[in-house]
C-alpha cells in the first residue's frame, strides 16, 4: 500500500476511533501529517507542489504539511497561491479549539487564514487541493498582510485584466478595430487567448462594446476606474458575438479584452463602441398599440441596448392624465422585461416577472397627456423571440 493511501485509511481510522470527548477538545488528525523538513518563516514564502504521490485525506483532498513556529500572542496571516488547482489551506497547532481552515478566502481561488497564536510552539500549516487536483503553489506568511483581492474563485483578476499591454491599440467611442488572436495571444483566463485594447471615455457617458467574429465565440471583458467588479459577456449580441451596454462612472482610461470563450479558439474580430441609445430618443417607427389592443413583435440582438444592456423595442401610447391601464408583455422564448418612460416620470417605470410565469407587467396611472414609450426587453442582454405587448384599462 502506497503511503499516501496508508495515510489516508490511518486519518480515517483515528477520526473514526478518536473519542467525542477528545475530538471536542480540538484533537485534529492533520497533526499526524509529517513536514519532512518543510519549514515555514514569518515574512518570507516558500514554494511546493501537490501531486499524486502526496499523502490523501478520505474525502480524496492531496495534503502536504509544513511547520511553522509561532509565539503567544503573535498575529500571523498565511496565504496559499496558486494557478493550478483551488486551494484549501489548514492550520493546526497548541492552543488552538479547533482546526483552522480556509477556501477562497485570498481572492480568486486562492485561500487565506488570519490566526492569532495562543501558546509557543510548532503550528502545523497545510496545503490542500481538492479531488486530486495537482501543481505547483506558493505558502506565505506575513505579520503585515497586503489586503486581499475581492474577486472570486473562477473571476478574472481585475488587476492582472488592467496589466495587460495594449500595444498601442486604441478605441473611442463612435469607433472600431480589428485584431486577430493567435497562439501568441495573452492567456486571460481558463486558457482564453486574448487581446487588450485602451478605450478612452468621460465620466457619465453610456457606452455599448461589441465584439464580433466569424471565427471563434467572442467572449468579452471591461476594466477600469471606478467600476466594482469586471464586466463580461458572451453571447449579448447573439450569434456567438457579446456585447456590454455600461456607463462609465469616472473618465480615464479602460481596459477593453477581446476574446474567445474556449481554450485555443484563433481568428480575425471587430471591436466597435458606440454611445448607448438613450431610451427616450429610441424612434417609435409606426410602432403604436392602442387600448385594448394586442400586438406582436420581435425581438432581436439588432434591437437597440438600453437599459442595463438589455435589448428593447419601442411602442408608443397616447394616454390621457388620470388615465389607469395595465400592460403586459408575454413571450414563450424569453424571459420578459418591460419599460415605461414618457411625460411626468421622473424615472423609467419597469417589472420583470409581475405578470404569469415570466411575464411582465405594469400597473399605470398616467401623469399627464402625451404619448409614453412602452419598451419591450428582456431580461438577459442575449434573448431575443417573438413577443405579445397589450394594455388593458384598469
Amino acid at each position: 500500500m502506497s503511503r499516501s493511501r496508508m495515510l489516508a485509511l490511518t486519518l480515517f481510522t483515528l477520526a473514526a476511533v478518536t473519542p467525542a470527548s477528545v475530538r471536542s477538545q480540538g484533537v485534529s488528525v492533520l497533526t499526524l501529517l509529517p513536514t519532512d523538513g518543510r519549514q515555514l518563516r514569518v515574512g518570507s514564502e516558500a514554494t511546493g507542489a501537490l501531486s499524486t504521490v502526496d499523502y490523501i485525506s478520505p474525502d480524496d483532498d492531496l495534503l502536504e504539511a509544513w511547520a511553522l513556529e509561532g509565539r503567544a500572542g503573535q498575529t500571523v496571516t498565511v496565504d496559499l497561491l496558486s494557478d493550478a488547482f483551488d486551494a484549501r489551506l489548514y492550520l493546526v497547532g497548541p492552543g488552538l479549539p479547533e482546526t483552522r481552515m480556509d477556501d477562497d478566502g485570498g481572492g480568486g481561488c486562492n485561500a487565506r487564514l488570519t490566526v492569532t497564536f495562543l501558546e509557543n510552539g510548532t503550528y502545523t500549516v497545510v496545503a490542500s487541493s481538492s479531488r486530486y487536483e495537482t501543481g505547483t503553489y506558493i505558502l506565505r506568511v506575513s505579520d503585515q498582510p497586503e489586503p486581499a483581492p475581492t474577486y472570486g474563485c473562477g473571476d478574472v483578476n481585475p488587476a492582472a485584466l488592467a496589466e495587460l499591454p495594449t500595444d498601442g491599440r486604441m478605441l473611442e467611442v463612435g469607433g472600431m478595430g480589428a485584431g486577430i488572436l493567435g497562439s501568441r495571444s495573452r492567456i486571460v483566463q481558463e486558457g482564453r487567448a486574448g487581446e487588450a485594447w485602451q478605450l478612452n471615455g468621460t465620466a457619465g457617458q453610456r457606452v455599448t462594446i461589441t465584439l464580433q467574429s466569424d471565427d471563434f465565440d467572442a467572449y468579452l471583458y471591461l476594466t477600469g476606474p471606478g467600476l466594482d467588479e469586471v464586466l463580461t459577456d458572451d453571447d449579448g449580441a447573439g450569434d456567438l458575438n457579446s456585447r456590454i451596454d455600461t456607463t462609465l462612472p469616472t473618465a480615464g482610461p479602460y481596459t477593453v479584452v477581446a476574446s474567445s470563450l474556449g481554450s485555443g479558439e484563433f481568428g480575425a474580430y471587430i471591436l466597435r463602441v458606440e454611445e448607448a441609445a438613450d431610451p427616450n430618443e429610441l424612434p417609435i417607427e409606426g410602432r403604436i398599440v392602442g387600448l385594448g389592443q394586442t400586438v406582436t413583435g420581435q425581438l432581436s440582438y439588432r434591437d437597440a441596448a438600453i437599459l442595463e444592456g438589455r435589448p428593447g423595442q419601442v411602442w408608443g401610447f397616447d394616454a390621457t392624465a388620470g388615465q389607469s391601464v395595465v400592460i403586459d408583455l408575454r413571450s414563450d422564448a424569453f424571459d420578459t422585461y418591460l419599460y415605461l418612460i414618457g411625460p411626468g416620470l421622473m424615472e423609467p417605470l419597469s417589472d420583470d416577472d409581475g405578470g404569469d410565469d415570466q411575464s411582465s407587467r405594469l400597473t399605470v396611472t398616467f401623469p399627464e397627456t402625451g404619448t409614453y414609450r412602452i419598451i419591450a426587453s428582456a431580461y438577459s442582454s442575449g434573448s431575443a423571440g417573438d413577443f405579445a405587448l397589450s394594455v388593458s384599462s384598469r
